[in-house]
């Protein structure tokens, strides 16, 4: 990815001028990191601030039993770190897979604000779409089964298509539906022989949307 790509991705996300997208560039770095690898550590002072490009990052809280609780994932668009100001992690980032992400510290990124309002306003939206997500997953976590968190997570990860490539691996999907590898392999089993989805050559296919649409419950 070239100069002039990572300024369009910028002003694409941001929804900010070319000339603000480019001042962004400039003070960033392409961060590439590895699957299970640590972004943040809970309890880290953190004074950075990561736009994710591609890939997947969990965020996990560790409880004072050593339970860890996976509390939402972040991709391609979104922001992890600390804004406006630097603070104290409260979570663990694991990155899932690989994750490449441009990283700006948060006194550059916060001084580039003050000085485009509408590299704020693109922050907010962000900002705004995650805290929604998070909610959302919340109020499915207390309201919905596990085999339900499992449906529901095979459709977000279908997202507006019926096929998912490739085949989901299905440690990840209990982990998204805080729910056990072996509850989330029952249910997509189950699913299987209802014909609801099938595994091919390519992943899964969902077969029937409104049926799986009326598992989750």
């Amino acid at each position: 990815m070239d100069n002039e790509e990572r300024v369009s991705i910028l002003s694409a996300y941001l929804e900010c001028p070319m000339e603000a997208a480019a001042l962004l560039n400039a003070k960033m770095t392409l961060k590439k990191f590895k699957n299970k690898e640590i972004l943040l550590h809970q309890g880290d002072m953190n004074d950075q601030i990561w736009l994710i490009l591609d890939g997947d990052a969990q965020l996990q809280a560790i409880g004072f039993d050593g339970k860890v609780t996976l509390l939402t994932a972040q991709g391609a668009g979104e922001i992890i770190g600390a804004f406006p100001d630097a603070l104290q992690s409260n979570i663990d980032v694991k990155i899932y897979g690989h994750l490449s992400a441009l990283q700006i510290s948060t006194s550059d990124l916060k001084a580039i604000v003050d000085e485009y309002p509408s590299v704020g306003r693109g922050l907010s939206k962000i900002f705004g779409n995650q805290y929604h997500a998070i909610i959302d997953r919340l109020a499915m976590h207390v309201s919905l089964t596990a085999d339900g968190r499992v449906h529901a997570e095979i459709l977000r990860l279908a997202q507006d298509s019926d096929m998912i490539t490739p085949f989901p691996v299905v440690t990840a999907v209990g982990l998204m539906a805080q729910t056990s590898r072996e509850t989330a392999s029952r249910a997509i089993a189950h699913l299987r022989r209802r014909g609801i989805i099938e595994k091919n050559e390519n992943g899964l296919k969902i077969i029937s949307r409104n049926m799986l649409e009326d598992l989750v419950i």
